[in-house]
């Protein structure tokens, strides 16, 4: 039997846990090959990406919508591959 697989696909779903967090210091990093929400990252966590930067990187003046999370997610995504995540 193979191994079970780990999903390391960084959703909008993700992201939107992320914004939902009521933690300021939340970010999403990877554990064991998979996005996982944290409340307070240490140093040896590797962060996708911070609660502080998401908001910055989503249209202002505005709620973001699923297309705006899924478009993040998929450049994050890319990122997370390149790291070979």
């Amino acid at each position: 039997m193979a191994g079970k697989s780990v999903p390391t696909t960084v959703t909008a779903g993700h992201l939107r846990d992320l914004l939902d967090s009521k933690d300021p210091d939340a970010a999403l990093v990877l554990v064991g090959g998979a996005p996982t929400l944290a409340s307070n990252p240490s140093d040896d966590d590797l962060v996708i990406v911070t609660r502080d930067e998401l908001t910055a990187s989503l249209p202002k003046g505005r709620d973001a919508g699923d297309t705006d999370l899924e478009f993040q997610a998929a450049n994050l995504e890319s990122i997370v591959d390149s790291l070979g995540g």
